[in-house]
C-alpha cells in the first residue's frame, strides 16, 4: 500500500470559458496492489477553477466565473509493464492507466464582464451542487528508493452536471433580468488535472512472498544501500618488523 501527496494545474472546458481556464489542484491518493497488474485506488482532490467568456464581436470579456471544488473518487489502475515484462515492485519506470468514479462538490459564482449586460464585476448568478463524475487518465512512477517514488499523472474528468461554471442557460437581450426564454447550452463540463507528487510506501507488497519478486527486489535494494554506504577501505596500520620476529 502507498500514499501519494500531489499538486498541480487544472484546465476547465465549459460553455462559459474561452480563455483564462487554468487554476490549481491539490490532493492525495491511496493505492493498494490487488494482483501483479491491477491496483485499487482512492483519491481526494480539491482546488479552484476559473474561466472567462469573450464577446465574439468586440473581443471584450462578457462574463467570467470561479469556483472551489472537492472531488472524491474510487477506481483502479493497470500497469502494462508488469503484464508484458513480469511483476517487479522496484521497477525504475512504472507507467499505468487508471479509471475512476465518484462525486464532485462545487460552489461556483458567475460575474459580469465589461461587455456584459450587467454592471462589470457584479455577481450574475451562483450554483452549488454535489454531482456524480467519472475520470480516466494515465501516469508514471519513478523509483527513487525502496520507500519513495516520484509520480506524474494526467486525468480527464467528466462531471454529470453543466453548472460548474454556472452557465447552463443564457438569455437574449434583457431576458436575463426576468429569466424568460432561456436557451440551454451544451450539456456537461469537462476538466483536466496535470499533477506531480511524491509516493510513500507504507506497507510492503502483498506479493512479497513471490520468489521472483524477492530475488529481483533484493538485488536492487541491496545495490541501492551499498551505493549509499560504499566508502574507500581504511588503510591498515603498518606493523614494525624485527630481524627474528
Amino acid at each position: 500500500m502507498s500514499v501519494t501527496a500531489r499538486g498541480g494545474y487544472n484546465m476547465f472546458f465549459g460553455d462559459l470559458v474561452d480563455e483564462s481556464r487554468g487554476s490549481f489542484t491539490v490532493g492525495g491518493l491511496i493505492d493498494r496492489e490487488m494482483n501483479e497488474m491491477l491496483s485499487a485506488r482512492v483519491q481526494l482532490l480539491g482546488g479552484k477553477m476559473q474561466g472567462t467568456q469573450v464577446f465574439p464581436t468586440s473581443g471584450l470579456e462578457y462574463a467570467y466565473f470561479d469556483n472551489v471544488y472537492t472531488e472524491f473518487s474510487i477506481g483502479g489502475s493497470y500497469k502494462p509493464l508488469n503484464h508484458i515484462m513480469g511483476y517487479f515492485r522496484q521497477r525504475t519506470f512504472q507507467p499505468y492507466v487508471h479509471l475512476n468514479a465518484g462525486l464532485v462538490y462545487y460552489s461556483s459564482t458567475e460575474y459580469w464582464g465589461e461587455a456584459g449586460s450587467g454592471p462589470q464585476d457584479e455577481e450574475w448568478r451562483s450554483a452549488s451542487e454535489i454531482a456524480p463524475m467519472v475520470s480516466a487518465g494515465g501516469g508514471a512512477s519513478f523509483w527513487i528508493n525502496p520507500m519513495i517514488s516520484a509520480n506524474i499523472e494526467i486525468t480527464g474528468a467528466l462531471p454529470f452536471s453543466d453548472r460548474m461554471d454556472v452557465h447552463d442557460v443564457w438569455y437574449s437581450g434583457d431576458d436575463w433580468q426576468t429569466e424568460v426564454n432561456p436557451v440551454s447550452t451544451d450539456p456537461y463540463d469537462v476538466y483536466y488535472n496535470f499533477m506531480v507528487g511524491v509516493t510513500f510506501v507504507i506497507q510492503d507488497s502483498k506479493l512479497r512472498n513471490d520468489p521472483k519478486y524477492n530475488r529481483k527486489s533484493y538485488i536492487k535494494t541491496r545495490q541501492y544501500y551499498q551505493s549509499k554506504s560504499r566508502r574507500s577501505p581504511a588503510r591498515r596500520p603498518s606493523r614494525k618488523r624485527f630481524l627474528f620476529f
